[in-house]
């Protein structure tokens, strides 16, 4: 597809992020994940709630991001509430819905976290969850094992709105194909990398291509590519989990093998959202999506989802030039320092964005982009406008 010079979307959002602040991931911040948000596009963004040593489990943990948010955050943000089996914080949940839009909770081994579970070990989180915030959906990552009853239970027990992040098969889009079958409600959401790279990386990157969960097949790539262009996948999430290079090299030298165990170091996970919109336009170029699934992928049915209204004003105006990312000094924003997409090509740099009509980014006259203004608003309520 031929795409215009200058191109004008709504404000893209992203409800998986991690922002790694309070927390002893020094990699990233509210301040300079938020900022490369916003220099890719990004109108609001949803953090998780996984930080060590301290998960977002209780109310006084989620107000300390509000806080910390309000003071450095570039964009609108909203701050996912978390709770697992042994977490121990049901009481909680009430408290943090009326500051959440969202739960997220873990079904399978990811970063500080070691555990596998069925689903029946989230059903009173899941019922007090579904008792507290009728409307508000849980996020779930599961394992190859759980999902089907995780999906069971929850939006066909409970029928609790169930969101599947970082779908990374086919077999996982068979099973959620068939609960929409039912008329169960349940929503998923891909990422760029499980799109756009494949677990035969792990043979030349190691550690900086391992995450949780694993890259997929080049068939299952592909699939899950055809998967979200028609919209079988509603959404494209990032993921963006940003780890210093010191931690990678520390798990690469440790455990070359990738053996993943308490007794091995580890390293799960990727940056990446200052070029998430960007690899996706490509994509729109080289026609394996559309341009119009792409901007309600990353922007209007993740507005839904969370239960948002998009504000005409908060628009991007893109100067669409295709460039190939190969200069992390340069190019990469997160304050993670590098990249896993060096040597892919990518169209799109960010001229403008506005958020309800405040200018965030704006061209000088020199033609160069700047940051020249913030929006740190916490979003909390459905209903509000972005």
């Amino acid at each position: 597809m031929k795409l215009p010079e200058t191109l004008t979307t709504p404000g893209l959002i992203d409800f998986h992020v991690h922002l790694r602040e309070p927390g002893t991931n020094a990699a990233e911040t509210i301040a300079t994940g938020t900022r490369a948000a916003l220099l890719g596009g990004f109108a609001l963004i949803g953090d998780m709630p996984n930080n060590a040593p301290n998960p977002t489990w209780t109310k006084e943990r989620m107000l300390e991001k509000h806080a910390i948010a309000r003071e450095t955050a570039y964009i609108p943000t909203t701050f996912h509430a978390g709770s697992q089996p042994e977490s121990d914080n049901i009481g909680e949940l009430e408290k943090m819905a009326k500051l959440s839009l969202w739960l997220k909770l873990y079904g399978d081994p990811t970063t500080n976290n070691t555990n596998t579970y069925v689903a029946d070990d989230f059903w009173e989180i899941a019922s007090e969850w579904h008792r507290v915030a009728p409307n508000k959906p849980i996020g779930f990552h599961p394992g190859d094992h759980n999902l089907e009853e995780m999906i069971a239970k929850v939006a066909g027990e409970l029928e609790h709105p169930l969101f599947i992040h970082h779908v990374h098969s086919s077999e996982q889009v068979r099973i959620i194909q068939r609960a929409k079958a039912k008329g169960l409600s349940v929503a998923s959401a891909v990422t760029p990398h499980h799109l756009l790279k494949t677990m035969h990386d792990t043979r030349s990157e190691g550690w900086y291509a391992r995450m949780k969960p694993p890259l997929a097949r080049e068939l299952d790539a592909e699939m899950l590519m055809h998967h979200v262009a028609t919209g079988d996948i509603e959404v494209i999430e990032t993921d963006h989990a940003p780890h210093a290079v010191a931690t990678k090299e520390k798990a690469e030298s440790e455990n070359p093998e990738g053996i993943e165990d308490k007794d091995h170091a580890t390293c799960f996970g990727v940056p990446g959202i200052e070029f998430a919109a960007k690899l996706m336009f490509y994509q729109v170029k080289r026609d394996f999506i559309s341009l119009e699934r792409v901007v309600d992928a990353m922007s209007t049915k993740p507005a839904e989802l969370l239960g948002l209204r998009l504000d005409p004003r908060t628009k991007v105006v893109w100067n669409m030039t295709e460039y190939r990312i190969n200069d992390e000094s340069l190019q990469v924003e997160s304050n993670a320092q590098w990249s896993p997409f060096l040597g892919k090509l990518a169209i799109g740099e960010v001229k403008q964005l506005q958020v309800s009509g405040r200018t965030l980014i704006d061209t000088n006259e020199t033609g160069i982009s700047d940051i020249v203004g913030r929006d740190p608003r916490v979003i909390t309520r459905r209903g509000e406008l972005v």
